[in-house]
Protein backbone atom coordinates (compact mmCIF):
# COMPACT_ATOMS: atom_id res chain seq x y z
CA UNK A 1 0.00 0.00 0.00
CA UNK A 2 1.50 3.41 -1.38
CA UNK A 3 1.16 6.53 0.46
CA UNK A 4 1.82 10.08 -1.30
CA UNK A 5 4.58 11.66 -0.11
CA UNK A 6 4.51 14.36 2.37
CA UNK A 7 5.73 17.10 -0.04
CA UNK A 8 3.09 16.08 -1.99
CA UNK A 9 0.71 16.90 1.00
CA UNK A 10 1.66 20.72 0.73
CA UNK A 11 0.86 20.76 -2.80
CA UNK A 12 -3.08 19.99 -2.14
CA UNK A 13 -2.68 22.08 1.17
CA UNK A 14 -3.97 18.66 3.55
CA UNK A 15 -2.30 17.96 6.26
CA UNK A 16 -2.76 13.86 6.30
CA UNK A 17 -1.76 11.42 3.76
CA UNK A 18 -3.85 9.51 1.84
CA UNK A 19 -4.03 6.36 -0.33
CA UNK A 20 -3.01 7.26 -4.07
CA UNK A 21 -5.74 7.05 -6.00
CA UNK A 22 -8.25 7.56 -3.29
CA UNK A 23 -11.01 9.34 -2.89
CA UNK A 24 -9.89 12.79 -0.84
CA UNK A 25 -11.99 12.85 2.83
CA UNK A 26 -13.14 15.89 2.07
CA UNK A 27 -15.08 15.10 -0.67
CA UNK A 28 -16.83 12.36 1.10
CA UNK A 29 -17.72 14.82 3.66
CA UNK A 30 -18.47 17.76 1.97
CA UNK A 31 -20.93 15.57 -0.20
CA UNK A 32 -22.73 13.80 3.40
CA UNK A 33 -23.07 18.00 4.21
CA UNK A 34 -24.37 18.47 0.65
CA UNK A 35 -27.02 15.39 0.80
CA UNK A 36 -28.41 16.64 4.35
CA UNK A 37 -28.75 20.32 3.25
CA UNK A 38 -30.74 19.04 0.47
CA UNK A 39 -32.68 17.00 2.78
CA UNK A 40 -33.43 20.31 5.17
CA UNK A 41 -34.89 22.11 2.58
CA UNK A 42 -36.82 19.23 1.16
CA UNK A 43 -38.35 18.35 4.46
CA UNK A 44 -39.01 22.21 5.22
CA UNK A 45 -40.89 22.83 2.02
CA UNK A 46 -44.12 23.14 1.48
CA UNK A 47 -46.48 20.58 0.05
CA UNK A 48 -47.34 21.58 -3.11
CA UNK A 49 -51.11 22.51 -3.08
CA UNK A 50 -53.48 21.21 -0.84
CA UNK A 51 -56.54 21.16 -3.19
CA UNK A 52 -55.33 20.50 -6.42
CA UNK A 53 -52.19 20.08 -8.89
CA UNK A 54 -50.03 23.68 -8.81
CA UNK A 55 -49.53 25.25 -11.64
CA UNK A 56 -46.99 23.92 -14.36
CA UNK A 57 -45.49 25.69 -17.53
CA UNK A 58 -47.55 25.19 -20.61
CA UNK A 59 -48.36 26.34 -23.94
CA UNK A 60 -51.98 27.59 -23.09
CA UNK A 61 -52.91 30.74 -21.67
CA UNK A 62 -56.53 31.66 -20.48
CA UNK A 63 -57.68 35.34 -20.22
CA UNK A 64 -61.12 36.68 -18.64
CA UNK A 65 -63.02 39.05 -21.26
CA UNK A 66 -65.88 39.81 -19.92
CA UNK A 67 -68.70 39.33 -16.09
CA UNK A 68 -72.16 39.97 -17.74
CA UNK A 69 -73.75 41.70 -16.37
CA UNK A 70 -71.13 44.37 -15.38
CA UNK A 71 -70.70 44.20 -12.05
CA UNK A 72 -68.30 45.76 -9.04
CA UNK A 73 -69.17 43.02 -6.31
CA UNK A 74 -66.59 40.98 -7.84
CA UNK A 75 -63.47 40.57 -9.44
CA UNK A 76 -61.95 37.16 -11.32
CA UNK A 77 -59.02 36.47 -12.57
CA UNK A 78 -56.80 33.47 -14.48
CA UNK A 79 -54.04 32.53 -12.18
CA UNK A 80 -50.96 30.54 -13.24
CA UNK A 81 -51.83 31.28 -16.76
CA UNK A 82 -54.48 28.95 -17.23
CA UNK A 83 -54.78 26.61 -14.02
CA UNK A 84 -56.84 28.41 -11.83
CA UNK A 85 -59.74 30.79 -11.33
CA UNK A 86 -59.84 33.37 -8.65
CA UNK A 87 -62.75 35.33 -7.47
CA UNK A 88 -62.95 38.16 -4.71
CA UNK A 89 -66.11 39.24 -3.79
CA UNK A 90 -66.55 42.40 -2.16
CA UNK A 91 -67.89 42.62 1.83
CA UNK A 92 -71.78 42.69 2.07
CA UNK A 93 -72.35 40.84 -1.29
CA UNK A 94 -72.57 37.30 -1.92
CA UNK A 95 -71.76 34.57 -5.21
CA UNK A 96 -72.39 31.34 -5.92
CA UNK A 97 -70.29 29.14 -8.42
CA UNK A 98 -72.07 26.70 -10.40
CA UNK A 99 -70.66 23.46 -10.73
CA UNK A 100 -70.33 20.95 -14.34
CA UNK A 101 -73.22 19.52 -13.57
CA UNK A 102 -75.49 22.63 -12.69
CA UNK A 103 -74.99 21.93 -9.25
CA UNK A 104 -74.21 24.30 -6.01
CA UNK A 105 -70.35 24.40 -6.02
CA UNK A 106 -68.52 27.30 -4.17
CA UNK A 107 -70.38 30.15 -2.11
CA UNK A 108 -68.89 33.33 -0.52
CA UNK A 109 -71.46 34.91 1.42
CA UNK A 110 -72.05 38.86 2.82
CA UNK A 111 -69.57 38.22 6.05
CA UNK A 112 -66.67 36.77 3.28
CA UNK A 113 -67.00 33.19 4.48
CA UNK A 114 -66.01 30.54 1.69
CA UNK A 115 -67.80 27.81 1.31
CA UNK A 116 -66.91 24.53 -0.72
CA UNK A 117 -70.08 21.93 -1.31
CA UNK A 118 -68.15 18.81 -0.37
CA UNK A 119 -70.80 16.82 -2.21
CA UNK A 120 -70.54 18.53 -5.72
CA UNK A 121 -68.80 16.23 -8.00
CA UNK A 122 -66.80 19.39 -9.23
CA UNK A 123 -65.18 19.76 -5.94
CA UNK A 124 -63.94 15.95 -6.91
CA UNK A 125 -63.29 16.29 -10.60
CA UNK A 126 -61.37 19.91 -9.52
CA UNK A 127 -58.64 18.17 -7.59
CA UNK A 128 -56.69 17.01 -10.37
CA UNK A 129 -55.70 19.55 -13.42
CA UNK A 130 -57.45 16.60 -15.62
CA UNK A 131 -59.56 15.36 -13.47
CA UNK A 132 -57.59 11.78 -13.13
CA UNK A 133 -58.33 9.73 -10.37
CA UNK A 134 -61.84 11.11 -9.49
CA UNK A 135 -64.48 8.88 -7.85
CA UNK A 136 -67.97 10.64 -7.98
CA UNK A 137 -70.27 8.91 -5.39
CA UNK A 138 -72.41 6.60 -7.52
CA UNK A 139 -75.39 7.50 -5.11
CA UNK A 140 -75.16 11.18 -6.28
CA UNK A 141 -77.69 12.96 -7.74
CA UNK A 142 -77.66 16.91 -9.00
CA UNK A 143 -80.94 17.67 -6.96
CA UNK A 144 -79.12 16.76 -3.63
CA UNK A 145 -78.64 19.23 -1.43
CA UNK A 146 -75.46 20.79 -0.61
CA UNK A 147 -73.42 20.30 2.01
CA UNK A 148 -71.53 23.27 2.44
CA UNK A 149 -68.34 23.15 4.73
CA UNK A 150 -66.09 26.36 5.42
CA UNK A 151 -62.50 26.66 3.60
CA UNK A 152 -61.69 30.27 4.02
CA UNK A 153 -62.77 33.42 5.74
CA UNK A 154 -61.35 36.34 3.61
CA UNK A 155 -64.06 36.77 0.89
CA UNK A 156 -61.68 35.17 -1.99
CA UNK A 157 -61.73 31.48 -3.41
CA UNK A 158 -58.95 29.92 -5.85
CA UNK A 159 -60.26 26.61 -7.94
CA UNK A 160 -58.98 24.59 -10.86
CA UNK A 161 -61.35 24.89 -13.10
CA UNK A 162 -61.77 22.70 -15.86
CA UNK A 163 -63.49 25.37 -18.29
CA UNK A 164 -60.57 27.43 -18.30
CA UNK A 165 -58.24 24.97 -20.28
CA UNK A 166 -57.30 22.21 -22.29
CA UNK A 167 -58.24 18.87 -20.91
CA UNK A 168 -55.31 16.97 -22.65
CA UNK A 169 -51.89 16.91 -22.66
CA UNK A 170 -51.85 17.16 -26.05
CA UNK A 171 -51.99 20.14 -28.49
CA UNK A 172 -55.06 21.90 -28.99
CA UNK A 173 -56.35 22.82 -32.59
CA UNK A 174 -56.86 26.24 -33.16
CA UNK A 175 -60.03 27.78 -34.84
CA UNK A 176 -58.70 31.46 -36.13
CA UNK A 177 -55.01 33.00 -36.79
CA UNK A 178 -55.33 34.45 -33.03
CA UNK A 179 -54.51 30.86 -31.55
CA UNK A 180 -58.11 30.55 -30.14
CA UNK A 181 -58.61 27.42 -28.76
CA UNK A 182 -62.08 27.99 -27.34
CA UNK A 183 -64.48 30.40 -25.41
CA UNK A 184 -65.44 29.05 -22.38
CA UNK A 185 -67.81 30.21 -19.45
CA UNK A 186 -68.46 29.59 -15.90
CA UNK A 187 -72.18 30.62 -14.91
CA UNK A 188 -72.81 31.80 -11.12
CA UNK A 189 -75.14 34.18 -9.27
CA UNK A 190 -74.06 37.43 -7.81
CA UNK A 191 -75.95 38.91 -4.97
CA UNK A 192 -79.12 36.41 -6.15
CA UNK A 193 -78.68 37.61 -10.04
CA UNK A 194 -77.86 34.92 -12.76
CA UNK A 195 -74.11 36.14 -14.05
CA UNK A 196 -71.77 34.56 -16.55
CA UNK A 197 -67.62 34.92 -16.34
CA UNK A 198 -66.95 34.89 -19.77
CA UNK A 199 -62.95 33.92 -21.51
CA UNK A 200 -61.14 32.87 -24.17
CA UNK A 201 -58.00 30.09 -24.63
CA UNK A 202 -55.61 30.34 -26.60
CA UNK A 203 -52.52 28.33 -27.58
CA UNK A 204 -48.73 29.65 -28.91
CA UNK A 205 -45.92 27.03 -30.37
CA UNK A 206 -43.22 25.92 -27.69
CA UNK A 207 -39.95 27.86 -27.79
CA UNK A 208 -37.34 26.33 -29.98
CA UNK A 209 -34.98 23.99 -28.34
CA UNK A 210 -32.29 25.66 -29.64
CA UNK A 211 -31.92 28.35 -26.61
CA UNK A 212 -30.25 25.15 -24.61
CA UNK A 213 -27.31 26.22 -26.97
CA UNK A 214 -26.67 28.95 -24.69
CA UNK A 215 -24.51 26.46 -22.57
CA UNK A 216 -21.64 26.34 -25.03
CA UNK A 217 -20.78 30.16 -24.63
CA UNK A 218 -21.69 29.94 -20.89
CA UNK A 219 -19.17 27.61 -20.39
CA UNK A 220 -16.81 28.34 -22.31
CA UNK A 221 -16.78 31.84 -20.63
CA UNK A 222 -16.18 30.69 -17.60
CA UNK A 223 -13.86 27.92 -18.93
CA UNK A 224 -11.75 31.21 -20.24
CA UNK A 225 -11.76 32.88 -16.66
CA UNK A 226 -9.08 33.26 -14.60
CA UNK A 227 -9.70 30.55 -11.73
CA UNK A 228 -10.75 33.12 -9.22
CA UNK A 229 -13.68 34.46 -10.79
CA UNK A 230 -15.17 31.27 -11.23
CA UNK A 231 -16.56 31.28 -8.01
CA UNK A 232 -17.94 34.41 -8.92
CA UNK A 233 -19.55 33.51 -11.74
CA UNK A 234 -20.90 30.17 -9.98
CA UNK A 235 -22.23 32.62 -7.36
CA UNK A 236 -23.96 34.93 -9.87
CA UNK A 237 -25.82 31.71 -11.75
CA UNK A 238 -26.92 30.30 -8.32
CA UNK A 239 -28.29 34.30 -7.08
CA UNK A 240 -30.04 34.13 -10.59
CA UNK A 241 -32.07 30.71 -9.79
CA UNK A 242 -32.66 32.07 -6.51
CA UNK A 243 -34.07 35.49 -8.03
CA UNK A 244 -36.16 33.16 -10.21
CA UNK A 245 -38.00 30.99 -7.50
CA UNK A 246 -38.52 33.55 -5.38
CA UNK A 247 -40.30 35.22 -8.27
CA UNK A 248 -42.03 32.16 -9.67
CA UNK A 249 -43.50 31.01 -5.98
CA UNK A 250 -44.22 34.22 -4.28
CA UNK A 251 -46.23 35.54 -7.80
CA UNK A 252 -48.60 33.09 -7.37
CA UNK A 253 -51.35 32.48 -4.39
CA UNK A 254 -50.92 29.44 -2.34
CA UNK A 255 -53.03 26.68 -3.82
CA UNK A 256 -50.92 27.52 -6.95
CA UNK A 257 -47.55 27.08 -5.97
CA UNK A 258 -45.82 24.23 -6.35
CA UNK A 259 -42.64 23.19 -4.32
CA UNK A 260 -40.12 25.72 -4.32
CA UNK A 261 -37.13 23.65 -5.36
CA UNK A 262 -35.63 26.03 -7.06
CA UNK A 263 -35.60 28.30 -4.30
CA UNK A 264 -33.98 25.77 -1.92
CA UNK A 265 -31.37 24.36 -4.50
CA UNK A 266 -30.08 27.53 -5.80
CA UNK A 267 -29.80 28.69 -2.01
CA UNK A 268 -27.70 25.18 -1.72
CA UNK A 269 -25.73 26.38 -4.38
CA UNK A 270 -24.91 29.74 -3.22
CA UNK A 271 -24.08 28.85 0.47
CA UNK A 272 -21.78 26.19 -0.57
CA UNK A 273 -20.06 28.58 -3.15
CA UNK A 274 -19.84 31.13 -0.26
CA UNK A 275 -18.21 28.98 1.80
CA UNK A 276 -15.66 27.53 -1.33
CA UNK A 277 -14.66 31.58 -1.27
CA UNK A 278 -13.51 31.68 2.65
CA UNK A 279 -11.55 28.58 3.09
CA UNK A 280 -8.20 27.82 1.83
CA UNK A 281 -7.84 24.33 1.45
CA UNK A 282 -8.02 23.60 -2.14
CA UNK A 283 -9.86 20.23 -1.48
CA UNK A 284 -12.19 21.95 0.39
CA UNK A 285 -12.53 24.55 -2.33
CA UNK A 286 -12.76 22.05 -4.62
CA UNK A 287 -15.41 19.89 -3.05
CA UNK A 288 -17.96 22.50 -2.29
CA UNK A 289 -17.52 24.13 -5.53
CA UNK A 290 -17.87 21.09 -7.31
CA UNK A 291 -21.26 20.47 -4.80
CA UNK A 292 -22.65 24.12 -5.59
CA UNK A 293 -22.44 22.51 -9.20
CA UNK A 294 -24.19 19.82 -8.84
CA UNK A 295 -26.84 21.45 -7.16
CA UNK A 296 -27.57 24.09 -9.80
CA UNK A 297 -27.46 20.62 -12.34
CA UNK A 298 -30.16 19.17 -10.20
CA UNK A 299 -32.02 22.53 -10.11
CA UNK A 300 -32.25 22.49 -13.92
CA UNK A 301 -32.84 19.02 -14.73
CA UNK A 302 -36.18 19.64 -12.24
CA UNK A 303 -37.53 22.89 -14.25
CA UNK A 304 -36.04 21.73 -17.49
CA UNK A 305 -39.83 21.71 -18.59
CA UNK A 306 -39.85 25.76 -17.99
CA UNK A 307 -37.47 25.55 -21.16
CA UNK A 308 -40.05 23.46 -23.23
CA UNK A 309 -43.02 25.56 -22.50
CA UNK A 310 -44.14 29.09 -23.63
CA UNK A 311 -45.35 30.12 -20.33
CA UNK A 312 -44.17 29.63 -16.68
CA UNK A 313 -46.59 30.53 -14.06
CA UNK A 314 -46.09 33.49 -12.08
CA UNK A 315 -43.92 34.77 -14.88
CA UNK A 316 -45.77 34.25 -18.16
CA UNK A 317 -43.63 34.22 -21.31
CA UNK A 318 -40.88 34.41 -19.25
CA UNK A 319 -37.39 34.81 -22.01
CA UNK A 320 -35.67 35.51 -18.64
CA UNK A 321 -36.12 31.89 -17.92
CA UNK A 322 -34.89 30.38 -21.26
CA UNK A 323 -31.49 32.95 -20.62
CA UNK A 324 -30.84 32.01 -17.25
CA UNK A 325 -31.02 28.17 -16.90
CA UNK A 326 -29.12 27.42 -19.80
CA UNK A 327 -26.16 29.75 -18.70
CA UNK A 328 -26.40 28.36 -15.19
CA UNK A 329 -26.00 24.93 -16.84
CA UNK A 330 -23.22 26.15 -18.60
CA UNK A 331 -21.41 27.40 -15.43
CA UNK A 332 -22.33 24.88 -13.24
CA UNK A 333 -21.17 21.93 -15.85
CA UNK A 334 -17.56 23.50 -15.74
CA UNK A 335 -17.56 24.22 -12.06
CA UNK A 336 -18.11 20.28 -11.78
CA UNK A 337 -15.56 19.40 -13.99
CA UNK A 338 -12.86 21.91 -12.41
CA UNK A 339 -13.77 20.71 -9.05
CA UNK A 340 -13.43 16.57 -9.78
CA UNK A 341 -10.23 17.67 -11.98
CA UNK A 342 -8.99 19.35 -8.63
CA UNK A 343 -10.50 16.14 -6.47
CA UNK A 344 -9.53 13.48 -8.27
CA UNK A 345 -5.69 14.35 -9.27
CA UNK A 346 -3.60 12.14 -7.72
CA UNK A 347 -0.46 14.06 -6.34
CA UNK A 348 2.76 12.27 -7.49
CA UNK A 349 5.38 11.27 -4.67
CA UNK A 350 8.84 12.78 -5.21
CA UNK A 351 11.40 10.78 -6.72
CA UNK A 352 14.09 8.83 -4.12
CA UNK A 353 16.79 10.59 -4.14
CA UNK A 354 19.89 7.77 -4.74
Amino acid sequence: MRLVGSAAFKAVETSEPRLAGSIPVHLRHSWKLFLLALLGFWLLSPTSSAHADPAQPGNTRSVVTEISPTTSAIEVSIVGVDAFVKMKVQLGHSAEVIGYDEEPYLRIDEKGRVFENSWSPTTVINQTRYGTGSTIPTNYVSTDAPTWRQIASNGEAIWHDHRVHWMSPLKPAVVNDDGLVQDWQIDMTVDGAVTAVLGNLYVEDAPGSWWWLLVIPAGASVFLMKKRLHHVALAGVSAALVVLGVVQYFSLPSPARDTPSLIALGGVALLLVLVAITVRSEEFVAAFSTAAGVAIVVAIALHRNQMNHRFVPGMGDAWSVRVILPIALGCASIAIWHGLNALLRVPQPLADES
